[in-house]
C-alpha cells in the first residue's frame, strides 16, 4: 500500500487550517503533520516515510513567509527534529501510532459530544431526528469544530422523520433517570451548592412549587447564563436540563406535580434502608434518629412538610412510628413506659450530631465507642455500620478536597484551592489535627487575603498609567497565579522587545550575545541561533542582559535572535543582524532596517501621490502604523521622540491614501510599519521597518 502524492494546496487547506483552528501544535500529532495516514503507519517502509517526511519538511521551508500560516509554520520548522524523529525510527513509529490512535479517538469524543447528546435527546423525545432540527444540528456541530457532512455522516446512524410526535404529557421512567444523571453530573462539573432536584438547580423551594411566574423567571435568568458561556460539556448539560425544565416545570401544573411525586420516590427509595435500620431496635423513629434523616430528606430536595410524610409512610410500611414527628402523637403508655435506652445509642447520637456539624474525625470516635459497646448478642450493628458507612465517606471526600486545595496553594493558584478549602471547612472542620499548620482557617484566610489584593492590584493597573500597568498585572500574578483578571488584561498587554542585539566572536571561539533590556521588572530573555537549514536553536534563557554561545559554529558570524519573557509570554525576536540602530563612521546612531521585521509581511512602494502617501498593501494585514519624527528617520515604532497613528485598510480606501495631520512641520521623515491582529484581539506592531516603507516628506 502507498500514501497518495503529497499535493500543497490540498495539505494547506486540510492539514494547516485544521491544525490552526483547533489551537496549534499541541492538539495535532507527527502522522497528521507529515501528512501520513495513520492506518497505513505499519505497512509502509521506512524509505517510504523518509521521502514523505523530506517532502512536507521542503514544503514547511517554503511556506515561512505565508501571510496566514507563517506562525504556525515557524512553529513547525522548530519542531521538525522531535517531530520527526518518532518517524524515522520503525520501533518508535510504530509505538506513536498506537498512542495517537487513542488519542485520536479521544479527541473525537469530545468533538462530537455537544453532537452526540443533541441528537441522543431528540432520539429519546421523539423516536427519531426530526428534519425541522436538523438546522440546529448543524450549528451545534460547528459549535465543536464540525464541518455540516461530518453532521451529515453522524446523523446517518439514526432515523430522520419528518414530523416530530407531540411531547408526552407524563414522566416517563426513562426520563426520570435522564434528569438524575444530569443533576449528578452537574454536580461534578460545578462545584457549590447540591442539586438533587430540578427545583434545586433553579434555588427555588419545593414548598413554592405552584409558583410558576417565579420558576419561569428563575428557568429564564438561567437560560441567558447558559448563552454566555463557552462550548463545551458544562454547556451542554445546563442545556440538556433546561429543556427538562421548560417540559416539567413550565409546561402546566399536571407534568409538576407529576415530577413532585417522582421526586418523592426517589428520596423513599434512598432513605428506606437507613429508616429500616433505626427503627430495628424500637420499632420506631424517635429522637435524633429522625432528626437526621428529616435532614437527609430535605437536602435529597423535598421540602420540610413532604419530607416528615415521606419519614411517616416508610416507618409504617416497616411496622413502626414516627414518635415525635407533627403528624403523630404518643400514646399515654409510650409516655409512662419509655424504652430503656441501648449501651450503644447515646454514642450513635453524638457521632449524628458531630457528622451533621461538620465534623467526621468526632463521628468517626463515636461510632468506634458505639461498636465497643454492642452487646454479644449484636443488638445495633445494623444502625452503626449504615452511619459508619456515612463518616467514611465524609472522610474521604473531604481528603481529597484537602490533597487539591495544599497542591493549589503550593502553586499559588488561589481562585482554585478557594472552593476545596471552603467544602472542608463546610463538611469536615477537624480533618487535621488542632496543631495542624497550615490550619485550614489558615489557608482560607491566605487564599481570600491573596485573591483580595491581586484583585486590588489588577484594577489599579487598569485605571493606572501605562507604563505602571505591566508592573502592577505582573505583581498581582505573583500573588495569585490562577487570577483571571489579571491573565485577560495581560493579554492584551504586548511585551517590549529587547534592543541592540549584538554578537561579538570571542578570543576562545565563543559568541558573545548582548542586548539592551527592556523597561519590564522579573524579565527573562530567550536567546535563538539561526541554523543552515533556516530553524532557530535555542542557545539558553537568563535573566542576564548578555549570554556566551560556547557551541557556536567556528567559521561565520552567526545570527542570533532575543525574545523577552514576562509571565510565559514572549515578545517579538530582535535579531543580531537586523537590530534598530546602527552606529556610522562618526560614531552617530542611525536608523537600520529589516527586510521582514517580527516575520510581518511589509508594505511597498511607499509614495506621495496628491498630498497623500500612498503604498501597497501586503497580503494579510490590514492595519499599518504610520510614524512621523521630524530631526531624523524614526528608529522604531515606538521610538518616543516620534509621533504614530494606526491606519486601517478601510481608512486608506476611503481617503485614497494616509493623510497626514496638518500640524506635522515639514519636510519630516516618515516610515511605515506593518501591523498583526492576533487570535486573541491584540494588535502586534512589527519591530521596524523595511527599507521600502521609509519616505523624506517634503510638504
Amino acid at each position: 500500500m502507498t500514501m497518495q502524492a503529497f499535493d500543497p494546496n490540498d495539505y494547506r487547506k486540510r492539514v494547516l487550517a485544521a491544525v490552526e483552528s483547533r489551537g496549534g501544535l499541541e492538539e495535532s500529532d507527527p502522522f497528521e503533520l507529515y501528512d501520513i495516514p495513520l492506518e497505513e503507519a505499519e505497512s509502509l517502509s521506512d524509505v517510504e516515510i523518509a521521502a514523505r517526511v523530506a517532502e512536507v519538511w521542503g514544503f514547511w521551508q517554503r511556506q515561512r513567509d505565508h501571510p496566514k500560516y507563517r506562525v504556525l509554520v515557524g512553529l513547525l520548522v522548530d519542531a521538525h527534529p522531535k517531530l520527526s524523529r518518532v518517524l524515522l525510527d520503525s520501533a518508535l513509529r510504530r509505538a506513536e501510532a498506537a498512542r495517537i490512535r487513542e488519542m485520536r479517538e479521544r479527541r473525537d469524543v469530545d468533538r462530537y459530544e455537544m453532537l452526540d447528546a443533541a441528537i441522543s435527546r431528540l432520539v429519546q423525545r421523539h423516536g427519531g431526528v426530526p428534519a425541522g432540527k436538523v438546522p440546529g444540528l448543524e450549528e451545534i456541530g460547528a459549535m465543536g469544530g464540525l464541518s455540516a457532512a461530518e453532521v451529515a455522516t453522524r446523523l446517518h446512524r439514526h432515523r430522520v422523520i419528518e414530523n416530530a410526535p407531540a411531547p408526552a404529557g407524563v414522566l416517563t421512567d426513562q426520563r426520570r433517570q435522564q434528569i438524575r444523571q444530569l443533576l449528578s453530573e452537574w454536580e461534578r462539573l460545578i462545584d457549590g451548592e447540591p442539586t438533587p432536584t430540578l427545583f434545586a438547580l433553579l434555588r427555588v423551594d419545593p414548598a413554592k412549587a405552584g409558583q410558576t411566574q417565579e420558576i419561569r423567571l428563575r428557568a429564564e435568568a438561567l437560560r441567558a447564563r447558559s448563552r454566555e458561556l463557552p462550548p463545551g460539556r458544562i454547556r451542554v448539560v445546563l442545556d440538556e436540563l433546561l429543556i427538562h425544565i421548560h417540559d416539567v416545570l413550565e409546561s402546566g401544573d399536571a407534568p409538576l406535580r407529576e415530577y413532585l411525586r417522582t421526586v418523592a420516590e426517589d428520596v423513599a427509595k434512598e432513605l428506606r434502608p437507613k429508616v429500616r435500620a433505626a427503627v430495628l431496635v424500637e420499632d420506631e423513629l424517635v429522637g435524633d434518629d429522625f432528626h437526621y434523616l428529616l435532614d437527609e430528606a430535605m437536602r435529597l430536595g423535598l421540602d420540610r412538610a413532604d419530607a416528615t410524610r415521606v419519614l411517616t409512610e416508610i416507618a409504617a410500611e416497616l411496622g413502626a412510628r414516627v414518635a415525635n414527628s407533627p403528624t403523630t402523637t404518643a400514646s399515654p403508655r409510650s409516655i409512662s413506659q419509655p424504652p430503656a435506652p441501648r449501651r450503644w445509642e447515646p454514642s450513635l447520637k453524638a457521632a449524628r450530631a458531630a457528622l451533621r456539624g461538620g465534623r467526621p474525625q468526632e463521628a468517626a470516635r463515636h461510632v468506634e465507642e458505639a461498636h465497643r459497646l454492642v452487646g454479644p448478642d449484636g443488638e445495633g450493628v445494623t444502625p452503626i455500620r449504615s452511619v459508619s458507612d456515612e463518616v467514611e465517606r465524609v472522610l474521604n471526600e473531604a481528603q481529597a478536597h484537602w490533597r487539591d486545595a495544599t497542591v493549589a496553594c503550593a502553586a499559588k493558584r488561589y481562585v482554585e484551592a478557594l472552593p476545596h478549602l471552603e467544602q472542608v471547612r463546610r463538611t469536615a472542620s477537624d480533618l487535621l489535627p488542632p496543631n495542624q499548620v497550615p490550619s485550614i482557617d489558615q489557608l482560607l484566610a491566605e487564599a481570600r487575603a491573596a485573591i483580595a489584593e491581586a484583585d486590588r492590584l489588577v484594577a489599579e493597573a487598569q485605571a493606572g498609567r501605562a507604563d505602571a500597568r505591566m508592573r502592577g498585572l505582573l505583581a498581582a500574578v505573583e500573588i495569585c497565579a490562577d487570577h483571571a483578571g489579571a491573565a485577560a488584561v495581560l493579554a492584551e498587554s504586548p511585551i517590549e522587545a529587547p534592543q541592540r542585539v549584538e554578537a561579538t566572536r570571542l578570543a576562545n571561539g565563543s559568541v558573545l550575545v548582548a542586548w539592551s533590556p527592556i523597561s519590564t521588572e522579573n524579565v527573562a530573555y530567550r536567546v535563538t541561533r539561526l541554523q543552515p537549514d533556516g530553524s532557530w536553536r535555542v542557545v539558553g534563557r537568563t535573566q542576564a542582559t548578555e549570554l556566551e554561545d560556547g557551541g557556536a559554529p567556528a567559521a561565520g558570524q552567526p545570527v542570533y535572535a532575543v525574545a523577552a519573557a514576562v509571565a510565559g509570554r514572549y515578545s517579538e525576536i530582535t535579531r543580531s543582524d537586523t537590530g534598530r540602530v546602527a552606529k556610522s563612521q562618526d560614531g552617530q546612531e542611525q536608523a537600520r532596517d529589516d527586510p521582514s521585521p517580527g516575520g510581518i509581511p511589509t508594505v511597498t512602494g511607499l509614495a506621495e501621490q496628491a498630498g497623500l502617501l500612498v503604498f501597497t498593501w501586503p497580503i494579510g494585514v490590514t492595519e499599518v502604523m504610520a510614524v512621523v519624527r521630524s530631526d531624523q528617520p524614526p528608529t522604531t515604532p515606538n521610538d518616543p521622540e516620534a509621533r504614530s497613528w494606526k491606519v486601517t485598510n478601510m481608512r486608506y480606501e476611503i481617503d485614497g491614501g494616509v493623510r497626514i495631520p496638518p500640524d506635522i512641520p515639514r519636510p519630516c521623515h516618515i516610515a511605515i510599519a506593518s501591523c498583526r491582529r492576533e487570535t486573541n484581539g491584540m494588535l502586534t506592531v512589527a519591530a521596524g521597518f523595511a527599507p521600502t516603507a521609509r519616505l523624506r516628506w517634503l510638504g
